[in-house]
C-alpha cells in the first residue's frame, strides 16, 4: 500500500509540476521579454527547486517500477567505451558546475556487455554526479574499465573525503545519504544509489565500492562480458 500511495502521489505531482518547470524556464529564457533582476533571482531560485522535485519524483517512480517488476529493460550487445564516452559527454556540463573533469583512461577497451543503453548511461552518470559532489574544485574524476574472463568492471573513483566508515554498510540502501563533510549542499534525493543496484541487478551485474577517509573513493558495477570480448587490465 506504501508503494501504491507513493506511486500514485509521484504520477499525479509530476505532470502540473512540469508544466510550473516548464513556465519558469520561458520566462528565464527572456523570450518573455527582460525580467527586473530581483525577479530574475528569485525565478532561477524557483527553477532550481523546481528541477530537484522532478529529479526526487523521477526517482520515486523508477524505484516503484523497479520493486514492482514493472520496469521493461531493453538489454543489446554494446561496446563498453562508447557507453562510457557518452556517458561523460552527457555529464561534462554537470562537471563543470563543480569545477572538476571526467577522465576515461580506458579509452581503447573492445569489452561489451549486453545491457539496455539508458540504464547504463544512468547508472554511471549516477556515479559521476556523486563523484562531482564530494570532490574538491580542480579535482579529477578516473573512469576506468577492467575485465576478467566472465565479466567487466566499469569504475568511477574520486579523490575527495572518502565515505565514513560507519555509513559504508548503508550507501545503496533506500533515502541514505552521507554527510558531505563541507559547506556545499550536495542535495540529492537518497534514492540514486538504490535505484543503481536495483539496474544492475537486473541486467545480471552487482556493484561496489572500495573507500578510505582522506584518500576519495571508487564506486564500481560489473556486468557479464560478451563472449569474445576483452581488454588487458587497467590501472
Amino acid at each position: 500500500m506504501q508503494n501504491e500511495f507513493i506511486a500514485t502521489v509521484s504520477h499525479e505531482l509530476r505532470t502540473p509540476l512540469t508544466s510550473i518547470n516548464g513556465a519558469i524556464a520561458m520566462a528565464n529564457s527572456g523570450r518573455l521579454g527582460e525580467l527586473p533582476a530581483k525577479v530574475g533571482t528569485m525565478l532561477d531560485t524557483a527553477q532550481r527547486n523546481c528541477d530537484r522535485l522532478v529529479a526526487l519524483i523521477n526517482d520515486l517512480l523508477d524505484m516503484e517500477k523497479v520493486i514492482a517488476g514493472k520496469m521493461d529493460l531493453d538489454v543489446r550487445p554494446h561496446a563498453v567505451r562508447d557507453l562510457v564516452q557518452e556517458t561523460i559527454a552527457l555529464n561534462r556540463a554537470y562537471g563543470d558546475q563543480y569545477q572538476v573533469q571526467y577522465r576515461f583512461l580506458s579509452p581503447e577497451s573492445d569489452a561489451a556487455v549486453e545491457v539496455d543503453q539508458a540504464r547504463f548511461v544512468q547508472v554511471l552518470s549516477n556515479y559521476l554526479s556523486n563523484a562531482s559532489k564530494f570532490s574538491d574544485p580542480g579535482s579529477d574524476i578516473e573512469v576506468f574499465v577492467t575485465t576478467t574472463d566472465t565479466d567487466c568492471r566499469i569504475q568511477v573513483r574520486d579523490f575527495g573525503k572518502g565515505i565514513p566508515a560507519a555509513f559504508q554498510p548503508h550507501l545503496f540502501e533506500k533515502f541514505s545519504q552521507a554527510e558531505s563533510g563541507d559547506s556545499r549542499s550536495t542535495g540529492g534525493t537518497g534514492l540514486g544509489l538504490a535505484i543503481c543496484k536495483e539496474l544492475v541487478e537486473k541486467m545480471g551485474g552487482t556493484v561496489g565500492f572500495e573507500s578510505q577517509a582522506g584518500c576519495g573513493s571508487t564506486f564500481f558495477f560489473e556486468l557479464p562480458l560478451v563472449s569474445g570480448s576483452r581488454m588487458p587490465l587497467s590501472a
